[in-house]
């Protein structure tokens, strides 16, 4: 289940990177942060809606501790997505997916700190090879050691995305129910993605207009129930029978499957919108760098320093 859920999630990459160029053409003169906050209110508002379907009205009724668990979450998911979802701008679907598996790495770290134990020699070392791994995609200038923007913005995600999934197995939270929690972060992010959509936007038509495009609300829809909200819910609902280092073994796969969906995916999804969006191609840079995140990943799950 939860391999089926990092594939769903991982072809997003491309799918939300289409969404967003088409946006970015029926809102021109918005800046890509506005872009970030609209594009993710409808797809958790969507969430909320599947969650009621699936659970009942019930499921927005949540105890003080679930709804504690719920904006832990939700603040961890709303920083890392903004910044992920303006990273995506500036890089390409496959770069970003590997990037924000720095936060596979950074799993086993929180779990040391919970434990008030240092981490192991593993930790450290896939923390270096990631490191590489970045700079080699992003094409690092090693005279001012500089990452680009959208690099630097998803390394960045991959901080509150680590924290995200371990509030998913923290201890204190074991008895909560996991679909409850998870609507009531996606209940607060509709809330913050929407309030910083309408305190960013330039124009009120950049509001609407593109929520009145059949094409993108299809688009878009697909990306909230597909890639964003069903892998969440799956994660919520399988990732305890797994563990936090184990779960993150299979999400570590997720680069993949988002590189070969961008070899093939971004020509046909600029004929449905309209958009130019061309196929990605295996690069030396993407092929080396991809490999060096994965042995980062494979490090720390084949030697973690906590389960």
């Amino acid at each position: 289940m939860l391999l089926l859920a990092t594939a769903a999630g991982a072809m997003g990459f491309v799918f939300g990177k289409a969404s967003l160029l088409m946006q970015g053409a029926l809102a021109p003169g918005e800046s890509t942060w506005f872009l970030s906050a609209q594009n993710m209110t409808p797809r958790f508002a969507i969430g909320v809606l599947l969650l009621v379907a699936l659970h009942g009205a019930g499921v927005l009724r949540l105890t003080a501790r679930e709804w504690t668990q719920g904006m832990f979450m939700a603040v961890c998911s709303f920083v890392g997505t903004m910044l992920q979802t303006d990273g995506l701008q500036c890089t390409t679907a496959s770069v970003t997916a590997f990037v924000t598996q720095f936060y596979v790495v950074l799993i086993p770290l929180w779990a040391a700190l919970a434990h008030r134990r240092l981490p192991g020699w593993p930790v450290f070392t896939a923390g270096l090879l990631v490191l590489v791994g970045v700079a080699v995609l992003a094409h690092l200038d090693w005279r001012t050691f500089r990452l680009g923007r959208g690099e630097a913005e998803i390394l960045a995600a991959a901080v509150f995305f680590s924290l995200l999934v371990f509030g998913l197995t923290w201890d204190g939270w074991a008895n909560n129910r996991p679909e409850r929690a998870v609507a009531g972060m996606f209940a607060v992010e509709i809330l913050l993605f929407a309030a910083l959509a309408f305190a960013l936007h330039r124009g009120p038509e950049s509001l609407v207009a593109p929520l009145l495009s059949p094409v993108w609300f299809v688009l878009l829809a697909g990306v909230a129930v597909f890639s964003t909200t069903g892998p969440f819910i799956v994660m919520s609902r399988w990732q305890r029978f797994v563990g936090a280092s184990e779960a993150g073994l299979i999400y570590s796969l997720a680069p993949v499957f988002s590189a070969l969906s961008g070899l093939c995916l971004p020509d046909l999804l600029a004929g449905f919108c309209g958009i130019a969006y061309a196929n990605e191609t295996a690069s030396l840079s993407l092929v080396t760098g991809g490999l060096l995140i994965l042995a980062a990943n494979a490090l720390v799950q084949f030697r973690p320093a906590f389960s």
